[in-house]
């Protein structure tokens, strides 16, 4: 009887750990969603790039036209847990040039939880917005 209550007690507390490591976790990605959701809202869409494991190179040319976007709206629409990570879909509303023109487009964004850095990357591209 004193093995199954040691059994059943080390359960618990094994149980209770991996708890609050995923609780943890989803308290680390909803920092980086709203994170995330603040750079693309504010237009600074450069800093995207801290989000991605191996960021990506700006031209001057996609300086220039990312400059010109102007979001207006950031809502998510989903969000799954996948094997990897985390998928969210996003639809963002945005003029391009001064337009009065709204322009709607759902990004999919895959997100890896990296365990040695202990952090959520954006595993998909930022959006382009055309």
């Amino acid at each position: 009887m004193n093995d199954f209550r040691l059994v059943w007690v080390l359960g618990f507390f094994l149980l209770l750990g991996s708890c609050a490591g995923n609780s943890e976790k989803s308290s680390s990605f909803e920092k980086t969603m709203r994170t995330y959701e603040q750079v693309i809202r504010w237009g600074d869409l450069e800093k995207t790039n801290d989000f991605l494991k191996e960021p990506a190179k700006f031209s001057a040319a996609r300086h220039e036209k990312l400059k010109k976007i102007q979001v207006i709206g950031y809502r998510v629409l989903s969000r799954t847990m996948t094997r990897k990570g985390m998928e969210q879909v996003v639809e963002i509303k945005y003029t391009k040039d001064a337009s009065v023109v709204v322009r709607t487009i759902t990004d999919v964004q895959e997100w890896n939880y990296d365990e040695d850095a202990e952090r959520w990357y954006l595993a998909s591209k930022v959006p382009d917005f055309k």
